[in-house]
């Protein structure tokens, strides 16, 4: 059956995979690759080189960010971090370098990174996040992992991050020559896991944020307990979600079920609505025009309220019911505080 490359390449772009997907390419036999077009490789073989350049960015700027923070409690997470845990880093599409620490040194780690950016983003300080350039590097400091989801759960994950920085000694990877802390895996996984519910929740996953989840808790598998692994999540609400993806891992990514942690039969109904929507979104909404500056305040906040609160957190009934209503009126109540700010 003949490939379109071009339809390849354009989905590979919208998932943030093409690097993944030209490694797989290379691993080819010849007959199955375009010989008398070569060139329609060139986006996927240009796309390769320039993300292992950009990484190789990222990774030479991050020992400066925390030599500059000696003395702060500060890990790195998402990302750069994540990208360790791949068979070959530099594969993995990077964006930028995320920090994370409690909210109490916060503060500490603006004073020291604010004054040699370039470009300062704006604060959000409800939820303590700092964006900031330096020239082509984009860093963002996150002083809590609040999701704006629900209540309930941000003031469980609020104890759970405490817990993390009580001064225990943090696991580090090396990058760039130097040793990096990030946090321990059992933390980690729930964080990564956290972290994609709430982009596939807000209308804007892709594969390579399930790809970042997935190869995390198959490399760590060994270090994350299990029972208390199944006793955060049920605390959390999120435990019948976490092995729903556990099965979509296995049908849609060829994960198998002994290198996940709390592995569920796949449910093919429910992956399929999965994937569909992952294709229709694209990595963080790529697919999705979701600029409205030109109209009203008020006609914003009524669209924003409608596909951002409503639709996207609605859409997935058919496959977490319970937890989709959770997450509507949690962001229902964090929208009408937004609103009474005139935020």
């Amino acid at each position: 059956m003949p490939v379109d490359w071009e339809a390849l390449y354009r989905l590979s772009f919208e998932q943030t995979v093409v690097p993944l997907v030209t490694d797989g390419i290379n691993r080819l036999p010849a007959d199955c690759l375009p010989g008398s077009e070569p060139e329609r490789l060139d986006p996927f073989l240009g796309d390769l080189m320039a993300t292992a350049k950009r990484n190789r960015v990222l990774d030479t700027f991050i020992p400066k960010l925390f030599r500059a923070l000696d003395g702060i409690p500060v890990v790195l997470i998402k990302g750069q971090s994540l990208a360790q845990e791949y068979p070959e880093p530099e594969r993995r599409q990077p964006g930028d370098i995320d920090l994370l620490l409690v909210p109490a040194s916060y503060e500490a780690a603006k004073a020291v990174l604010l004054p040699k950016a370039t470009k300062v983003e704006e604060e959000v300080p409800e939820i303590y996040h700092q964006g900031m350039h330096y020239r082509s590097v984009e860093v963002e400091i996150h002083g809590s992992i609040s999701t704006l989801m629900s209540r309930k759960l941000d003031r469980k994950l609020a104890a759970l991050l405490e817990e993390q920085f009580d001064g225990r000694a943090f696991p580090t990877v090396s990058i760039g020559g130097a040793d990096i802390p990030v946090p321990e895996a059992g933390f980690n996984a729930l964080y990564i896991f956290v972290h994609f519910l709430q982009h596939y929740w807000s209308g804007g996953v892709g594969l390579r944020q399930f790809i970042d989840w997935m190869t995390f808790v198959s490399v760590h598998k060994r270090e994350i307990h299990p029972v208390i692994l199944e006793q955060r999540l049920e605390d959390l609400g999120l435990l019948a979600v976490w092995k729903v993806f556990t099965g979509f891992a296995q049908e849609y990514l060829g994960c198998p079920a002994e290198k996940l942690p709390l592995a569920a039969a796949p449910d093919p109904a429910k992956n399929a609505r999965i994937w569909k929507y992952v294709r229709w979104c694209g990595n963080f909404g790529k697919k999705q025009d979701r600029s409205r500056k030109k109209e009203s305040f008020l006609v914003r906040k009524v669209h924003s309220f409608w596909r951002l609160v409503v639709a996207d957190r609605l859409r997935h009934f058919t496959v977490f019911p319970k937890e989709s209503v959770r997450f509507f009126l949690g962001a229902f109540g964090y929208g009408l505080q937004r609103l009474a700010k005139g935020e």
